[in-house]
């Protein structure tokens, strides 16, 4: 057979071979595609011109499967990254979303990593962690030589290990931590920071030795796993206290308030104009009133007037709520004005119009606040 003849062949056979591999593309298949191996394009000049088809073959029926199933890799819907040639630095596109939680998740900025998002610094120093439950917020206040004030560390065992591996990566040192208030997710520890002191205020503390029993069983109910001999060990800040005297050199002044429950306190980071406000000012949580006072709605209001004369005397620009995202001076301002406006509602059995109340949990948490102020009249 002479040269003509023989391209003729080898023509003629890879235009068959195209062929079939199309049609076996468009046929139902149940798993991706393998992409084939190395020299699997036959052997000899034949192989040769095959193999010099195949590159293009794959990457059609790749891409006619994913049409096929309207797939979104990972990474195709994010902004491309900014790269700096010159600086030699590279601008990661930020994440999306977050992962999917139960009814209370939702998203705050971070990295995406496994139990949550985190480690994200929200301002100078001051870095936080966003579990998957309910958005729960873990807050580093870290001073220039590593030392680490840490705030409501949650929510998981996992995702509490995963943020001890984060605080040794980076070369800190837990030498204080603080809970806002005594619910059995803001009374969580680890292993690797025990003997490190654990503020509360004195309220906090009564409250959670009163009902060790009950944070124990809530934990163990909702986040498996803990050590019993960690969650709610906490110490009591001096009465009067208005800064906590930590190991670290930066300034920590102490908000107590009672509209959430009976012993929580705010922290506020001056230099950098923080404040960690425990369960209050939520983007996913509406206001959950301390409903065994005698004025719950009225005392939730006072809160939220300590909070925003704080918010003027220290100059806040950035919030880190005990649950949701972060948000800075105007997202404050909005959530004080939404919290107002539900508290409106609630008292004057208005209807009430907020978003937050779509997550189920916080619509049946919304109607039991509404029943009992209407049996004790307001």
């Amino acid at each position: 057979m002479d040269a003509v003849s023989w391209l003729a062949v080898a023509a003629g056979a890879v235009v068959v071979a195209v062929v079939a591999d199309r049609v076996v593309a468009r046929l139902p298949q149940r798993t991706r595609t393998r992409e084939r191996r190395p020299g699997g394009g036959g052997a000899g000049a034949f192989g040769e011109l095959v193999a010099g088809f195949q590159p293009g073959v794959r990457h059609l029926q790749a891409e006619q499967e994913r049409q096929r199933h309207d797939l979104v890799l990972p990474g195709d819907a994010d902004k491309p990254w900014g790269l700096d040639l010159d600086a030699g630095t590279v601008e990661l596109p930020a994440a999306s979303s977050r992962a999917a939680g139960d009814a209370r998740g939702g998203g705050a900025p971070g990295l995406p990593r496994a139990g949550g998002h985190g480690p994200t610094e929200v301002a100078p120093g001051v870095w936080t962690w966003t579990a998957v439950r309910w958005s729960t917020t873990t807050t580093a206040v870290v001073d220039p030589d590593g030392r680490c004030l840490l705030v409501d560390p949650g929510l998981t065992v996992a995702e509490l290990d995963a943020v001890a591996r984060d605080i040794r990566a980076r070369g800190w040192e837990v030498v204080a931590g603080f809970s806002t208030h005594p619910h059995w997710d803001h009374v969580l520890w680890h292993a690797s920071w025990a003997g490190v002191p654990r503020w509360a205020t004195p309220a906090a503390v009564r409250t959670a030795s009163a009902r060790r029993v009950a944070l124990l069983a809530q934990a163990d109910a909702d986040a498996p796993g803990h050590d019993p001999a960690l969650v709610g060990r906490l110490t009591a800040l001096p009465d009067g206290a208005a800064e906590l005297a930590w190991a670290g050199a930066r300034r920590v002044v102490v908000v107590p308030y009672a509209g959430h429950c009976a012993g929580s306190a705010a922290l506020v980071v001056p230099d950098v104009g923080v404040v960690v406000a425990g369960d209050l000012l939520s983007d996913r949580e509406v206001p959950l009133l301390d409903l065994s006072g005698p004025d719950p709605a009225g005392t939730y209001a006072a809160t939220l007037d300590t909070l925003e004369a704080v918010i003027e005397r220290w100059d806040v620009c950035v919030l880190v709520p005990g649950h949701g995202a972060p948000t800075d001076g105007a997202g404050l301002r909005t959530r004080l004005a939404a919290d107002r406006a539900y508290l409106d509602a609630l008292t004057t059995a208005a209807e009430v119009s907020d978003p937050r109340l779509a997550d189920p949990e916080q619509a049946a948490q919304h109607r039991e606040q509404r029943a009992l102020l209407r049996r004790h009249g307001g």
